[in-house]
């Protein structure tokens, strides 16, 4: 029976609208969970990478750094270019240095003279530049041959023998030192 009280609430839009803002509490209970958790995850990952290589004292008193490989068996590390934070890729069959363009573009590399080299992708055209210091770890050089390569992706770059022949490198396990000669 219809008295036309319209001040009168339907007891069904109640319902409707307590189970809507459940729904969304539990949306924002899940987000908030899975933030944590990725938060979480990125910071063991942060501290691991942070494991995998240290500074080592020489017999003879010089300092080296000692690198652990990842999952995959490869070597990474934490550099400078020219001044700026760099990744690096160690690639003990690399004859030079090869730095995706992104990367080269914010160390303020310029494109020099193009040439073909082989990679494991096929052969692709790279351009020539210079760094005018590299390091990574206690270890340094200065004018250092590198090149730009455009068909690289990311942010870590190829660190190859120009750099790495100034320094002996020993392989053990699945530990790489790399230190003065």
């Amino acid at each position: 029976m219809n008295t036309g009280d319209s001040d009168s609430q339907d007891p069904n839009e109640e319902t409707d609208a307590a189970s809507s803002i459940g729904g969304w509490m539990i949306v924002m209970l899940w987000v908030i969970v899975l933030g944590v958790g990725f938060y979480a995850a990125q910071s063991w990952l942060d501290k691991r990478d942070e494991r995998r290589h240290g500074v080592v004292v020489n017999n003879d008193g010089a300092l080296g750094l000692l690198l652990t490989s990842d999952i995959f068996g490869q070597y990474t590390v934490k550099g400078n270019a020219n001044g700026q934070e760099a990744f690096f890729l160690i690639d003990t069959g690399a004859s030079g240095i090869s730095i995706p363009e992104a990367v080269a573009n914010r160390l303020g590399l310029r494109r020099g003279r193009p040439f073909e080299v082989n990679t494991a992708n096929g052969t692709t055209t790279v351009y020539a530049t210079n760094l005018d210091t590299l390091s990574i770890g206690p270890l340094s050089k200065r004018d250092v041959r590198a090149h730009i390569n455009p068909s690289m992706d990311g942010e870590v770059s190829l660190l190859g023998m120009s750099f790495l022949r100034h320094f002996e490198l020993v392989h053990r396990a699945d530990e790489l030192k790399i230190s003065a000669p």
